[in-house]
């Protein structure tokens, strides 16, 4: 899609095509997967090497979040003690500034993630690293946000202000799931929180005024710092994409990061490919990582700046009904998801994947090469599981480099501790 001269004067006035030479490589990193007991992942494994962007998972804002846990729910209340509502901050603080994780070269008053990722900074001064606000499980107050204007200002000048602190960090990165609802406090299944027609136009306007404030925050910032700071974010699918107005808001953002997993999951009894790069005649409701990629291109998106989505996971079902192993087809069913997993169930972690599900526990390895999508079938257990591999990654990155896309990232990184998935990413995409 072409940029109009408007667009593109104004992306250049605000900076927001620093790297647009180069494909962008990106992952999240998961905060809390040092504590993995049986594979922590802390920054030292990140391979940035093969990385453009890092992306830290998650920050959040003061405000309610009666959706997460009760430890996140103790953090942001001890953490928003005389502070403004809406105000932008480090929810984990003992992972992000006082964990120790070994010493660092440069100069901070802090240890932690951050300290490390300063390091990670000085080493690689190329790499680019955002903090990501909201999550799943805190995008919570985004919505509470939204209704006041003052209070959208208020978070983008705090959220600079703690980057500008940080100052490894190159950018925001905004996962708000989602505006328009259909996250995790704002089911559209559940009529008591589904948001009203007027909810929804009301956030699509909010979502223009909060990347409007930030891009121009992010600006005053480099203008003291004669640095380059992007802004970008993350893209629900489907329906959720179409609740932005994204030929207002892309403009001011770098990388618009689309979500192309999760199709489907053990919370239905749907089976299929959570992830396929094509959609074919077989997958469920037409869905396919291409499908929704030409969608949010049609919507306004920039192909340039839209980042395609690869999972280092899995999802799982059981019970799986009259399956052959060898054709998935859109009508495939189980009696549930998956109840063991990867500490949670019916999610499966890449090497979990690789150490575990092989042949010696009755997995047969098969491959759809239509939809482009790879899956174990244990034909004993009635076990179907959907998950990322070398191949798929390999196709999706080829497909999005074809397709002038900006790059690809994936969710997320302590999935893949060797560094082979990432390794293809980044081989494929340039």
């Amino acid at each position: 899609m072409k940029k109009t001269i408007a667009a593109a004067a104004l992306a250049s006035i605000m900076g927001v095509s620093a790297h647009a030479q180069e494909k962008v490589v990106a992952g999240y990193f998961a905060d809390w997967q040092y504590n993995n007991p049986d594979n922590p992942y802390q920054v030292k494994n990140i391979p940035a090497e093969n990385l453009t962007h890092i992306i830290y998972a998650f920050l959040s804002m003061c405000g309610l979040h009666e959706g997460a846990s009760e430890v996140i729910q103790k953090q942001v209340a001890q953490h928003c003690e005389g502070k403004e509502p809406f105000s932008a901050i480090v929810v984990d603080q003992q992972a992000a500034l006082n964990e120790d994780f070994g010493p660092v070269s440069v100069k901070v008053e802090y240890k932690g993630h951050f300290a490390q990722l300063a390091q990670l900074k000085k080493d690689h001064p190329e790499i680019v690293i955002l903090p990501s606000f909201g999550g799943w499980t805190m995008s919570e107050p985004f919505h509470a946000m939204a209704k006041d204007p003052k209070a959208i200002e208020h978070f983008s000048k705090t959220a600079v202000e703690l980057i500008a602190k940080y100052d490894f960090f190159d950018g925001v990165d905004l996962d708000w799931e989602y505006p328009g609802g259909g996250g995790l406090t704002t089911s559209p299944w559940n009529p008591a929180t589904k948001l009203t027609d007027e909810q929804k136009a009301s956030e699509r306007e909010a979502f223009n005024h909060l990347v409007k404030s930030l891009r121009a925050d992010l600006d005053l910032l480099a203008n003291k710092t004669k640095r380059n700071y992007e802004l970008s974010t993350a893209v629900g699918v489907g329906a959720k994409a179409q609740q932005i107005d994204w030929k207002a808001a892309s403009p001011y953002l770098t990388n618009m990061f689309a979500m192309t997993y999760d199709f489907l999951g053990g919370w239905g009894q749907q089976t299929g490919h959570m992830t396929n790069l094509h959609a074919t005649d077989n997958s469920w409701w037409g869905m396919g990582s291409d499908v929704f990629i030409n969608q949010m291109i049609e919507q306004g998106i920039p192909s340039e700046k839209l980042v395609i989505g690869a999972a280092f996971y899995g999802r799982g079902w059981q019970g799986t009904k009259d399956f052959d192993g060898e054709n998935v087809k859109g009508d495939l069913v189980s009696e549930k998801g998956a109840e063991f997993g990867t500490g949670e169930n019916g999610y499966f972690m890449f090497w979990d994947l690789v150490n575990n599900y092989g042949d010696k526990q009755g997995y047969e390895y098969k491959y759809d090469e239509q939809a482009q999508a790879p899956y174990l079938w244990n034909p004993v257990k009635k076990v179907f599981i959907s998950f990322e591999d070398e191949r798929s990654i390999k196709a999706k990155a080829k497909w999005a480099k074809e397709s002038k896309l900006g790059g690809i990232f994936t969710w997320e990184l302590s999935g893949d501790p060797s560094g082979t998935l990432v390794e293809v990413m980044n081989k494929e995409i340039q």
